[in-house]
C-alpha cells in the first residue's frame, strides 16, 4: 500500500490525518474484491464461480463499491494511526472522502487521543504509617462492644433516667409554624409516632437534636410536656433548620432500660469462644488484623493522593466533558438529597461546574497515568480474579453466579470490573514502594470505632 498521510496537530490530544492512496492501489483492491464476488457468485446460465468477470462486476457493482470503501478506509485509517504511532480513545470523524474507481482514493480523519506525558515516578513516594498497638483499653472497649449487641431492653414502670431508651410522639413548630414551613424535608422532625430515642443527659451527645431528650429525664410513661431546643449552627441533617429555636409537644411511651449481659464464660461460649480469656485472645486478635488493615488503606490512599497531585497533563476533550457533566450530575443529586432547593442549587451553578471540571480532568489524569503504570509493570488481570469477585458480588446479592455473569455482560459491566481490580493492583503496588514512616497510633481517649477497630459483631470462632 504505497499511502501517504499528513499529521496535523489540531491540540495536545486532538491530531487530524489526510490520507492520499493512489489511483493504483484503489484498482488494485476492486479488481480483488470482484474476483472474491466473482467465486460466490451465482448467475443464471453459469456454473457457481464462472461467471464472467464483466457480468460479476456490472451485477454487484453497488457491493463490491461499499466493500471496497469500508476496507481502504479502514486500512488505511489503521496504518495511519499505526505509523504515527497514536493511541485513539474514540472512533474516528471521517470526512471529506474521494473515493471512486480510477481515481485517488483521499479522506480526512479527525481523532481524539490519550494525552502523551512523562510518567512521574510513583515509587518510594513518602507515607505515614500508624504502628500497630493494641492495649487492654482496646480490647476492653470493644468486648463492651460485642455485650451492647446482646443488650436487652426492658419494660420499666417508672421516670425516665439517663441512659434510657424511650418512644415518643411529638409535633414540632417553630413561632406556631410547622418546621417543614421553614425546611420542606424535614417532615421526621416535625412530627413522628412512638420514635424510639435514646436518651443522653449530657446534650451534646443527643442523636437526634442536642439537648431534646434530656429534657425527658424525669417523666413518666403517657406524660405530655413541652421540649424547646435550638438548633445548632451547623446542623448537617437539615441545614435550613440551623439556629432556629423550636417548641415540641411531646407524649412519652414506653420506658426501656438497657440490661447488659454478664461479662462471663457464657457470654464468651454466646461468641463461639471457649471462655472469657479466648475471647479476649480472639478480640485482640482481630483489632490487630483491623489496625493492620487500616494503616495499610492508609498508606494506599496517601500515596495515591500524593501521587496524583504530581499529575499534570492534558486530557481528551470529550472525555473531560463526559465526565464533568457525571460530576455535575452528582453534586446536584448530592445537593438535592441535603435539602438545598432549586434556587440554592442555580445559584451555585458556576461553583458546581468548576469543581466538576477540576474533578474530572483529576479522575482522567489518574486513569490514563494508572493505565501507563500498568502497561509499565506488565499488571494483568486473569480471568480467575474477575470471577471470583463476581461469584463475592453474587454471593451478597443472593444470585445465581452464573445468572450474574450473564446479567453482568449484557450490560457491559465485566470490563469495569477488570478495570477497577487492575486499579487496585496498581494502587497497591505504589504503596508497597512509598517510603514509609512510622507514627504514633491515634489516641485511646474516648476510643472509637476506628481507632479501637471495627464491629466484631460477627460470628469468629476464637475457641
Amino acid at each position: 500500500m504505497n499511502l501517504k498521510v499528513e499529521l496535523i496537530d489540531l491540540g495536545p490530544c486532538k491530531k487530524q490525518l489526510r490520507f492520499e492512496l493512489p489511483v493504483e492501489d484503489v484498482d488494485a483492491a476492486f479488481a480483488t474484491t470482484a474476483k472474491q464476488f466473482q467465486k460466490q457468485a451465482n448467475l443464471s446460465g453459469y456454473r457457481k464461480g464462472k461467471a464472467p468477470t464483466a457480468k460479476v462486476q456490472a451485477q454487484f457493482a453497488d457491493q463490491i463499491e461499499g466493500r471496497v470503501r469500508e476496507q481502504l478506509l479502514n486500512d488505511s485509517y489503521r496504518k495511519g494511526i499505526e505509523d504515527n504511532k497514536l493511541r485513539p480513545i474514540l472512533n474516528p470523524e471521517v470526512e471529506e472522502v474521494n473515493f471512486k474507481k480510477g481515481e485517488t482514493l483521499t479522506f480526512i480523519a479527525t481523532v481524539e487521543i490519550e494525552p502523551t506525558f512523562d510518567l512521574p515516578n510513583y515509587k518510594g513516594l513518602p507515607a505515614e504509617k500508624p504502628k500497630v498497638e493494641i492495649t487492654d483499653q482496646h480490647v476492653n472497649n470493644a468486648i463492651e462492644r460485642l455485650r451492647e449487641g446482646r443488650a436487652e431492653y426492658k419494660d420499666q414502670d417508672r421516670e425516665v433516667k439517663d441512659g434510657d431508651h424511650v418512644n415518643v410522639s411529638f409535633t414540632g413548630t417553630s413561632d406556631g409554624k410547622p418546621l417543614t414551613e421553614f425546611a420542606p424535608t424535614a417532615r421526621g422532625m416535625t412530627e413522628q409516632k412512638n420514635m424510639p430515642l435514646h436518651v443522653h443527659a449530657d446534650g451534646d451527645h443527643d442523636h437526634f437534636i442536642p439537648g431534646f431528650t434530656k429534657q425527658l429525664i424525669g417523666a413518666k410513661k403517657d406524660a405530655q410536656l413541652k421540649v424547646e431546643v435550638t438548633f445548632p449552627d451547623e446542623f448537617n441533617a437539615q441545614p435550613k433548620l440551623e439556629g432556629i429555636k423550636a417548641t415540641y409537644e411531646v407524649t412519652v411511651g414506653q420506658v426501656k432500660e438497657k440490661v447488659l449481659p454478664k461479662l462471663d464464660d457464657e457470654f464468651a461460649k454466646s461468641w463461639e469462644a471457649d471462655s472469657l480469656e479466648k475471647l479476649r485472645e480472639g478480640v485482640r486478635g482481630d483489632l490487630e488484623a483491623n489496625q493492620k488493615g487500616d494503616a495499610h488503606r492508609h498508606v494506599r490512599m496517601q500515596t495515591q493522593r500524593a501521587y496524583a497531585e504530581k499529575l499534570d497533563f492534558d486530557v481528551p476533550e470529550s472525555l473531560q466533558q463526559q465526565e464533568m457533566h457525571a460530576a455535575v450530575n452528582n453534586m446536584v443529586r448530592s445537593r438535592r438529597s441535603a435539602g438545598e432547593t432549586e434556587e440554592d442549587i442555580e445559584k451555585a451553578k458556576d461553583q458546581i461546574t468548576a469543581e466538576a471540571n477540576a474533578a474530572a480532568i483529576d479522575n482522567l489524569r489518574w486513569f490514563f497515568a494508572q493505565k501507563r503504570i500498568a502497561e509499565e509493570e506488565k499488571l494483568e488481570i486473569g480471568r480467575d480474579e474477575v470471577v471470583r469477585v463476581i461469584a463475592m458480588q453474587a454471593q451478597q446479592m443472593g444470585k445465581d453466579p452464573q445468572q450474574h455473569i450473564k446479567e453482568l455482560s449484557e450490560n457491559n459491566q465485566i470490563g469495569h470490573i477488570q478495570n477497577r481490580l487492575l486499579e487496585e493492583k496498581v494502587i497497591d503496588l505504589i504503596a508497597e514502594h512509598a517510603t514509609i514512616t512510622e507514627v504514633e497510633p491515634p489516641a485511646e481517649e474516648g476510643c472509637t470505632d476506628e481507632d479501637c477497630g471495627h464491629d466484631h459483631s460477627h460470628g469468629h470462632s476464637h475457641g
